[in-house]
């Protein structure tokens, strides 16, 4: 049987004994995309009390499950609330790699620029190292431009636009294909295997619904040489009826294809989810896939993508990993 260990620092100093004699909860969020990954911290806080992190203290945290899986993140703390009778702290932080200058508007414009040299420039501005894959990167934009917005808005925008998943996480930009399961390189991601002995009893659910099944997906582009709106439509769910509509205009017949294509790809991936409560698992990743076995048939030899990962540690119940996912898209 294995022990879970937790390491944690703050500001670089390792915390003592006091603070896991008075720890009653940690929770770590891991988030696909570029939304704030977020700590929270519960503390006993009954007379002597104790000290909380200060707001903007760095606190890193290592979690292991003792077989060889672990999780590593940092994060800044924004937030600390106390409470009466009974006295308790709560300490919450978002994730260190979301940097705040990254939320300043910017206006800028670029020529001929691929989507792999506009998202380099872009990492490069704020010291990050970059990983980005061929698949969503190769479209070059004849002209482009960020008006009034926000590095962090600017490359969401145009992640959705090609189907990519923009992340940032320990000091790397990320810019993956969304939902397929693979790294930068184009290499396949092992799944994570779910096995019935591991899943926390009654916690395991899928669910397959008909809202939003569309057939088609139509997006709208601007051809500069006929000077006339040029629409184009590309098929998505089979057993679906009626047209998703994109709204944004795009610049290209090549740029509104991709943007169509990838709209229908999310539709089909978020036609069945799942979610799931396990055994702590903490190697476990958004991103990452999630083969299940032996449970039963409807989820078994079915790959999902997870879309959100929650770690959560107490000691009445130890550590558990719980998950929420969506179909992988087809290749």
């Amino acid at each position: 049987m294995t022990h879970p260990s937790i390491q944690v620092t703050v500001d670089g100093v390792p915390v003592s004994g006091p603070f896991f004699n008075r720890l009653v909860s940690l929770t770590i969020t891991d988030r696909e995309g570029i939304r704030s990954d977020t700590l929270e911290l519960v503390f006993e806080d009954s007379a002597p009390h104790i000290q909380s992190p200060r707001r903007g203290a760095v606190v890193r945290v290592s979690l292991s499950n003792g077989a060889g899986g672990g999780f590593v993140g940092a994060y800044i703390i924004d937030r600390v609330a106390f409470s009466c009778l009974p006295y308790t702290i709560s300490v919450r932080g978002h994730s260190a790699d979301l940097r705040s200058e990254m939320k300043a508007s910017k206006t800028k414009y670029w020529d001929n620029a691929s989507v792999k040299a506009i998202v380099e420039e872009k990492a490069k501005a704020y010291g990050l190292k970059v990983k980005i894959a061929a698949a969503v990167s190769g479209h070059v934009y004849h002209w482009i431009g960020q008006q009034d917005e926000s590095d962090l808005n600017f490359l969401e925008r145009l992640a959705r636009r090609h189907g990519a998943l923009f992340t940032i996480k320990n000091g790397v930009l990320l810019w993956l294909e969304r939902g397929t399961g693979k790294t930068a390189e184009g290499a396949a991601i092992a799944p994570a295997v779910v096995l019935p002995p591991s899943i926390i009893e009654g916690s395991c659910r899928m669910s397959e619904t008909d809202v939003d099944r569309f057939a088609t997906v139509k997006a709208y582009w601007q051809d500069r040489r006929g000077a006339k709106r040029q629409e184009i439509i590309v098929p998505a769910d089979p057993d679906g009826v009626g047209e998703h509509v994109l709204r944004d205009p795009y610049s290209s017949q090549a740029e509104a294809e991709a943007a169509a294509k990838a709209a229908a790809r999310e539709i089909v991936r978020g036609l069945i989810e799942v979610s799931c409560a396990i055994v702590g698992r903490p190697g476990l990743m958004a991103g990452q896939p999630v083969l299940f076995s032996g449970v039963r048939p409807v989820l078994d030899g079915r790959t999902f993508i997870v879309d959100l990962v929650t770690h959560s540690f107490a000691k009445s119940s130890g550590l558990r990993t719980s998950f929420r996912g969506k179909l992988k898209a087809e290749s």
